[in-house]
């Protein structure tokens, strides 16, 4: 439990091109399919001890889909920490780096907010 009460999740650190979903031949974001992993993903995280689950993406519908799938399972009292708002800018690059999860193609803006945008 000490292990998983640490962890921020999302699918850019484990996708071989960097980006925060699956995409498919063409590179675009596959939002459906996308959703329902990081709420498999916040399950599996429950399950393991987790008090907290944290998506760092910003796939739209995700705390939703995370909250259904907590609920179904019973696991009502993990708490889910959403951000509000995530920016496309070069801010993120050293955490980028850090976990070698920088897109290998395109960028987020598909799913990311523009700098200085206001939502």
């Amino acid at each position: 439990k000490q292990w998983y009460q640490r962890r921020v999740r999302g699918m850019c650190g484990y996708s071989s091109n960097g980006h925060c979903g699956f995409t498919d031949r063409n590179g675009q974001i596959q939002l459906e399919a996308s959703v329902a992993k990081i709420a498999d993903m916040s399950v599996n995280y429950a399950k393991a001890g987790a008090d907290v689950v944290a998506p760092s993406d910003m796939m739209d519908n995700r705390i939703s889909a995370i909250k259904s799938a907590l609920r179904r399972e019973g696991l009502t009292s993990t708490a889910v920490m959403s951000y509000s708002t995530k920016y496309a800018s070069s801010m993120y690059g050293p955490f980028r780096d850090a976990c070698q999860s920088a897109p290998k193609f395109g960028d987020r803006k598909c799913y990311q907010l523009p700098p200085g945008g206001a939502g």
